[in-house]
This record gives structure tokens, C-alpha cells and sequence, in this order.
């Protein structure tokens, strides 16, 4: 079974947090020859085109003597501090959140220590630098007319906060400890515990404005596990953050939320619900599933998934969530993609489980999303079940579904497969911007290759043949978050790892194209 996020779980480690260095953008050294990339080629020194750091320029059209599979040019490297530590005493990996400005010109960053920066999407100079203390960055996000950046932080108040990008003095807050409560703060030798404050979990804004925000805070106390979560409708302005509606309506609810989901035609949104708290479940609530509200947050209809017995005892889902229409499409940590309309459900086991060697094994489905008439899914590592007898035992083969992309049309009320890749790399996260997708490439369990870490770009229309349309290396692995500007530059952030006993590589934004 996939492990339970750190929300729902208080593991203590011995480590702290530590200052962030320096974040003067560096160049990465220029290749001589010419090089094909996405979309486009590299050519040295200036000519018609993008100029790029290195002095070479990126020329955008279609050339017809293009590799199948291109590369990429990486434009710029922001240091984002020394991670070392945390990674050398098991910490996990650095959480860290980005997202390229609504025009392209600006990608922000928020980091695990709190600190949040705007640099240039091109040349990587950093407009705006602050750190938020006390504070884990969650997410960030952009208003839509890019006049206002969005950070959601996990602390004793658990802030939504409003910048101004051009200079990130605040603009207007919101402690969501007021609707989930707050605890207190961890001890500074528990790198886990800073995950037991509350948290705006996910924020996404809505035609005209509106912003959708989960608010979550799971800890613990004397008398046991706590949970409270609570969805708002905020509406920003000139006094700060509105609030429209929540779900519930009263009072935060005994459960975790997970990935939002927002369907802006139809105006539907779900948020998947999880459960680490003592005592029974409210009985009304769909916990290890889905519900589904309208744009006033009034609940519309719950969905629930049977377990897969015998090898699991409950239900995941947790950043694998998308809508279309009536449509929920959820991906499961037992390795199934499910797509519900009122009364109909087909099931894709494409990780579910398999016995070899006497061992079930599977693949989760971690991340997914519904892009149009698609829906893109990756599966994670072959791991085996919580509910077998040792679940440590290595698992004697990989399953035939792991650390794979998937791609389905959506056809009646089932799901039409249309693409997969599998390759030897260990896949991390899922971003989808138009009719391209990129998924990260992290360390790899089963040797110790350092030369497959990078992001991968797909072509979401090859109907059927290899998707795979750019590797694009970079010397650590990256984290599961990223993110893809319309113009095909991806924003990935590269992280520590362990290797040999010492911990190798950097904490850094790196921007390729």
C-alpha cells in the first residue's frame, strides 16, 4: 500500500531546519555544437530568436531533420540553500512548490524553510526574495492576471497569504488555524513534526477570481490522533480574504483532504478525504474516497472504492484526482485507475496486484490528471502491500505496470488506452499544460545510475506510438513538483541524495527549455 503523507503520520527524525545560502542564478557551461531541442533549435551566438544566458539563442519552429526524441538546453540554476543535512538524517525530501507566472516571464518558488522567491523565467535574476517564518511553503500560486502570488504554508497558524510578486511585501492573510485549529510547535529535533501544524494543503483559483483553498491539520495530543479539515471559497480584496462558502458549512470536519480537483465548465470540484485520526469515521463522510460539491461547496454526491482484499485494508487516494463533466477519475495507492459517472464505474488495474515468487506485488498510481479528453496517470515502483506478512521483503521482480505513463481517452464511460511509455526511469510527479505533459526522474531503488535523473516530455497526442518526445538531464534528481510554461520551459527542482554513504548533488531551481 502506498505510505501515508506526512500529514497523516508523526514520524520523528533527528534534524533541523537551517538557513538558506545564496540565490544568484548561475549559467550552466555552453556546449559548442548546435543542438535540437522541443520545438526548436540551439544555435551559438546571437541570431533571430531568444538569447539565452549562455550567449547561444534558442530558435522556436520546426526543423525537418529534428530527432524523434530531442533534448533540452537548461537556461539557468537558482541555488535554493544547503539541504544536505535534512537528506543526510533521513528527512524526506525537501518540499518545495513552483509555478511559472500566467505570461511566462516569472517562476516562483517556496521551500521547505519558508523562503519564497520570484526570478526571472529567462535569465533566472531574482526579482523578489522573503522568508515566511516558521513556515513550510505548501504551494504557490498565481492570480490569473499575475498581479498577486498565492503561498499556502504549513505553521502554527497555517497562513494562505497574498503577495505582491514585485517585491513580496504581504497584501493580505489568512490564518486557516482559525477554521482547523492549531498545535503546538514541533521540537527542533523533529524534522516530521513541522507536518503535524495545519496547512493550506492546495489552493486553486476559480473563473473570476475566487479562490478554493483546503485547509488541513492533522496532530497529535494526550487523548490521541486529531484530524480537521475544512474547503473555503475565499474572495480576495482590497481587506483582505473574503469568505463566500466552506464545506463543511459549520465547522471543520474529522478527516485530511487531499488533491482538489476543479471542473471550472461545469462547475464541480472534489476533494479526495483521508483519515489518520483516533476513534471511529463520521458515517457520512467518504473517507478513503472522493466527494464532489458544486461552486457554493454544497455537497453533490460521494464516491467510495471497495478495497482490494486480501492485500490491502483500505483505500488511498491522495494527489491522483481529475473531473470531467460528471466524470470523477481517481488513481488508487493499491494500483487501480477508477472513472465514475452517477451509477457507472470502470476500473483500470493497471498496478493492481500480482504474485511473483509467492509475493504480491503492485504499483501505485500516484499522480494523475484529465487534460480535455485524456486522462494521464503514472505508476510508481513496484512495492509490496502493507498486508502481507513482511512487507520489508524485496520484491523478487518488477511489476509489468510500474514507473510508467499512461494516457487514456475518455470513450462512453470507460477508459480507451492510448499511450504508454516505460523506460528505466523512476518517475516523479505530473505536470500537463496543453497537450504536453513532463514528468520528473528521480534516484532509482534498484542500482545506483545517477545518469537517468532529469525531466521527461511527452507528446499527448501520439495516438498509440512512443509519447516520449524530450529528455532533458539534470545532474540531481528532481522533486515530484514542477511545473511546465506555455511556451514548453519546464521548471524542475533538483534535490540532495543519498549515495555511498555521503549525500551528493544540490537544492536548486532548474529551469530548461
Amino acid at each position: 500500500m502506498l505510505p501515508l503523507h506526512p500529514l497523516l503520520l508523526n514520524i520523528p527524525l533527528l534534524a533541523g531546519l537551517f538557513g538558506c545560502g545564496g540565490t544568484e542564478p548561475t549559467a550552466p557551461p555552453p556546449p559548442d555544437p548546435t543542438v535540437h531541442v522541443r520545438g526548436g533549435v540551439v544555435v551559438p551566438g546571437k541570431a533571430e530568436g531568444r538569447v539565452l544566458p549562455d550567449g547561444r539563442t534558442l530558435v522556436v519552429g520546426a526543423r525537418a531533420d529534428a530527432p524523434e526524441v530531442a533534448s533540452c538546453v537548461t537556461l539557468f540554476h537558482v541555488d535554493l540553500g544547503d539541504a544536505s543535512d535534512w537528506v543526510a538524517r533521513g528527512g524526506s525530501a525537501p518540499d518545495t512548490a513552483v509555478a511559472f507566472s500566467p505570461n511566462g516571464r516569472w517562476v516562483a518558488v517556496g521551500t521547505f524553510r519558508g523562503d519564497v522567491l520570484v526570478v526571472d523565467a529567462w535569465s533566472g535574476a531574482v526579482r523578489a526574495r522573503r522568508t515566511l517564518p516558521e513556515a513550510l511553503v505548501r504551494v504557490v500560486r498565481w492570480s490569473s492576471d499575475g498581479a498577486s502570488l498565492y503561498v499556502g504554508v504549513q505553521s502554527p497558524d497555517g497562513e494562505l497569504v497574498s503577495l505582491d510578486p514585485a517585491d513580496l511585501h504581504t497584501k493580505a492573510t489568512l490564518r486557516l488555524s482559525e477554521h482547523v485549529g492549531s498545535s503546538a510547535p514541533p521540537a527542533a529535533d523533529d524534522v516530521y513534526g513541522m507536518y503535524t501544524l495545519p496547512a493550506a494543503y492546495a489552493v486553486e483559483e476559480l473563473p473570476g477570481g475566487d479562490l478554493l483553498v483546503s485547509a488541513v491539520h492533522g496532530w497529535n495530543t494526550s487523548d490521541g490522533r486529531k484530524n480537521a479539515s475544512r474547503l473555503l471559497r475565499l474572495r480576495p480584496g482590497a481587506e483582505g480574504f473574503e469568505q463566500v462558502a466552506a464545506w463543511p458549512a459549520d465547522e471543520a470536519v474529522d478527516a485530511v483532504f487531499g488533491a482538489l480537483a476543479v471542473d471550472p465548465a461545469e462547475g464541480r470540484v472534489a476533494v479526495s478525504i483521508r483519515r489518520s485520526a483516533d476513534g471511529p469515521a463520521p458515517a457520512d463522510l467518504p473517507v478513503d474516497g472522493v466527494q464532489v460539491l458544486d461552486a457554493r461547496l454544497v455537497p453533490q454526491r460521494s464516491v467510495r472504492y471497495p478495497v482490494l482484499q486480501p492485500h490491502f485494508d483500505s483505500v488511498f487516494v491522495w494527489e491522483a484526482l481529475g473531473l470531467r463533466g460528471h466524470a470523477v477519475v481517481a488513481g488508487m495507492g493499491d494500483g487501480r485507475v477508477a472513472i465514475d459517472r452517477p451509477g457507472v464505474r470502470h476500473i483500470e488495474p493497471v498496478g493492481a496486484p500480482v504474485v511473483s515468487g509467492g509475493v504480491p506485488i503492485a504499483a501505485s498510481v500516484g499522480h494523475l490528471t484529465v487534460a480535455d479528453d485524456l486522462v494521464v496517470a503514472i505508476t510508481s515502483r513496484t512495492n509490496i502491500p502493507y498486508g502481507v506478512e513482511s512487507p520489508d521483503l524485496r520484491p523478487p521482480a518488477p511489476h509489468p505496470g510500474e514507473n510508467r505513463v499512461w494516457g487514456w481517452r475518455t470513450v462512453g464511460t470507460g477508459l480507451q488506452l492510448a499511450f504508454t511509455f516505460a523506460g528505466p526511469y523512476d518517475l516523479q510527479g505530473l505536470t500537463v499544460r496543453g497537450r504536453e505533459a513532463v514528468v520528473g526522474a528521480g534516484p532509482r531503488q534498484t542500482d545506483t545510475r545517477t545518469d537517468l535523473f532529469g525531466m521527461l516530455a511527452f507528446d499527448l497526442d501520439a495516438d498509440g506510438d512512443d509519447p516520449l518526445s524530450a529528455v532533458c538531464p539534470t545532474e540531481g534528481p528532481v522533486f515530484w513538483r514542477h511545473d511546465l510554461a506555455a511556451d514548453g520551459r519546464i521548471a524542475a527542482i533538483e534535490i540532495p541524495y543519498r549515495a555511498d554513504d555521503a549525500v551528493r548533488g544540490a537544492y536548486r531551481l532548474t529551469v530548461m527549455r
